[in-house]
């Protein structure tokens, strides 16, 4: 047993029991192979990734890969979700060396920590087209101890490139919006939805981007790529057909045969993303994508008062045995229903295979289920809970891990919290992970580490919508309090990985809490080179142009405060910040709209604020919805 069984990763315990001598990323690792003159080898993984196990299981088992490793390197395991700060750093540097990223990441270094060669998964022996890790360290090990000044010359080379890398800092302007668009346009995929390319991840921001971009212009053509990607993910084998929740990404451009890890953050963003395509659309299908993925959300990750952070890929030495399926299987689940029918509209008589088995994909939409079910969603909601109760019974879930991460949690809460005004569900989850924050965050939810600006960062947007959904003034205490914390932090990353970047994420947040106490929003916007993937701040440059919408309810405890509440949560606008306060206590709202409510008493009521410019106040659901719609 080497280091890490008492290690706090589900990825590193993963590798407690293997021959390998590894450490944890940390001093001891460093100062040992300062004193022993040896090369670093690093592997950064996660508990999800199925390729990260297959490595583990067949490279890092070879009994000569092992002597190699132990003999002439000092080995580190690293989490990409317990250390995202230095997986980011690792993976650039890499890419920059060899054009290759993603998990597992296997990097060398000197024995100061320099990198100087990288890749992905390496075979034991010379296979799939890639140099077998055996014959790769050899060679490694011979050139540090015959021609050490071709490493060392590399490594100072990449060090000098990555110190050059810097993010311009923009003002906000309508032509970098245009200029995201029209690269996001350029590589959209109109056959299938989503980017082009042979592997298809999912793009929330850029789905966003694209809604927010058809609310300002009055086009509709942008929003309705947004809405065509939605629905082919809702289609395709990316989405847990039975139990909802959306696998990590598809290693075709169909969005068909995932690679079937479920990630919470994925999941988190996803959710949103489909929350405010609804609140747009009112689209029935949408809706029943949310509904099955903050199910999934519930039943398999919540852990009491907080959330897991993923669920494998693999199941019973399979991978995506728990997702897939036989027409055995399928008979036998649906017994009293015509099966026959259910093969055909999830392709499991003609569908693609892994490992032997069906992944799940819709054939057929609402208008072919309509011509035989008079309520077809009820329907296929019935099929559903048929096919989940059997795989439940019948087969053993992946592997979860169990950490929570303040990350994920605070994105997944402000999802729930978003999506509950439209499920009934969640909410209550979502709060037990917010209570858990304060003004000192940290990497996980039970405390330790000092938190990352991404932790920071999502934590100041779920406390934001706490504060929305619930009113309660503590939790603008408290947002005011992180938005101090944020603004000291270094949040200049602005590419969505593709996750939503740190600078948008910080960035609506400061927004959000700048137009609640009134204050200038103007600032400075990160920026990268690659317009393609800098969507999340493409958002937020539209909205400081466009204007961020202020709604503010004032409950004259007549019973019509909830009911303008929820018009005001439920109705779409790109960034806007809603506060349902008491007509007995709202001094710490801006002076000009203090002033408003003070001569407009009588009634339970709303303005909607742009600004320093407010509206005149509004009684009902359907002039809030009007309001918030002209408010462009």
């Amino acid at each position: 047993m080497n280091r890490l069984k008492d290690a706090k990763s589900a990825f590193l315990r993963l590798a407690a029991d293997s021959e390998i001598d590894w450490y944890p990323w940390g001093e001891e690792a460093f100062k040992k192979a300062k004193e022993e003159n040896k090369l670093i080898l690093v592997d950064v993984g996660a508990a999800w990734c199925h390729w990260c196990h297959v490595m583990d299981e067949t490279t890092y088992k070879d009994k000569e890969v092992i002597e190699l490793v132990n003999k002439y390197f000092i080995a580190i395991k690293v989490d990409r979700d317990e250390m995202p700060d230095l997986d980011k750093k690792l993976q650039l540097a890499v890419s920059s060396l060899t054009g290759e990223s993603g998990w597992p990441l296997t990097v060398f270094m000197t024995p100061e920590g320099e990198v100087f060669f990288g890749g992905t998964y390496f075979p034991p022996d010379d296979a799939y087209g890639r140099i077998g890790f055996k014959r790769l360290l050899r060679e490694l090990v011979r050139i540090w101890n015959e021609e050490r000044e071709k490493i060392t010359q590399v490594a100072k080379s990449l060090k000098s490139a990555l110190s050059n890398i810097s993010y311009s800092q923009e003002s906000a302007e309508w032509d970098k919006v245009e200029e995201v668009i029209s690269a996001i346009v350029s590589n959209y995929d109109f056959e299938h939805g989503g980017l082009q390319g042979e592997m298809k991840f999912p793009h929330p921001t850029i789905d966003e981007l694209l809604l927010a971009y058809s609310y300002y212009t009055g086009s509709d053509t942008e929003a309705k790529l947004s809405l065509f990607t939605l629905r082919k993910m809702y289609y395709g084998g990316i989405f847990d057909q039975v139990g909802g929740g959306f696998h990590r990404y598809t290693v075709d451009d169909e969005w068909y045969v995932p690679h079937f890890e479920k990630l919470l953050i994925d999941n988190a963003e996803l959710l949103l993303d489909y929350t405010h395509a609804y609140q747009l659309t009112l689209d029935s299908e949408i809706l029943d994508a949310i509904k099955l993925t903050s199910n999934f959300i519930l039943r398999e990750m919540f852990l009491g008062d907080s959330f897991a952070n993923s669920l494998d890929a693999d199941s019973e030495g399979k991978e995506g045995y728990y997702y897939t399926w036989t027409e055995d299987e399928f008979k036998e689940a649906l017994q009293s229903e015509d099966y026959r029918f259910w093969i055909r509209f999830f392709n499991v008589d003609l569908g693609r295979e892994v490992e032997g088995r069906k992944v799940l994909r819709r054939t057929m939409d609402l208008r072919d289920l309509s011509k035989r079910f008079q309520d077809p969603l009820s329907k296929l909601t019935e099929i559903r809970i048929k096919l989940l109760e059997y795989r439940e019974k019948t087969r053993k879930p992946p592997l979860r891990d169990d950490n929570a991460y303040t990350y994920p949690n605070a994105r997944v809460a402000q999802a729930l919290l978003e999506s509950s005004i439209i499920t009934g569900k969640g909410k209550e989850e979502a709060l037990k992970v917010i209570n858990k924050l304060s003004p000192n965050i940290t990497r996980r939810l039970e405390g330790g580490k000092e938190g990352l600006p991404e932790d920071y960062a999502s934590a100041l947007l779920a406390v934001i919508t706490a504060y929305e959904v619930t009113g309660d003034k503590k939790f603008r205490d408290l947002a005011v309090k992180l938005s101090d914390e944020v603004k000291s932090l270094d949040y200049s990353y602005p590419i969505d990985s593709p996750n939503e970047s740190v600078a948008s994420l910080a960035l609506k947040g400061i927004l959000k809490v700048q137009t609640m106490n009134g204050e200038l929003t103007d600032v400075k916007v990160p920026f990268a080179q690659s317009p393609l993937f800098t969507a999340g701040v493409a958002q937020v440059m539209a909205s400081i142009i466009k204007g961020i919408a202020h709604v503010v309810i004032v409950d004259e405890k007549d019973g019509k405060a909830e009911e303008l509440h929820k018009a005001s949560l439920l109705t779409y606008h790109p960034l806007k910040v809603v506060e349902l306060v008491s007509s007995e206590d709202y001094d710490f709202l801006p002076s000009f709209i203090r002033s408003m409510i003070k001569y407009n008493q009588g009634s339970s009521r709303v303005y909607i604020c742009k600004g320093t410019t407010c509206s005149l106040p509004v009684t009902s659901a359907e002039n809030i919805k009007l309001l918030l719609k002209s408010n462009r």
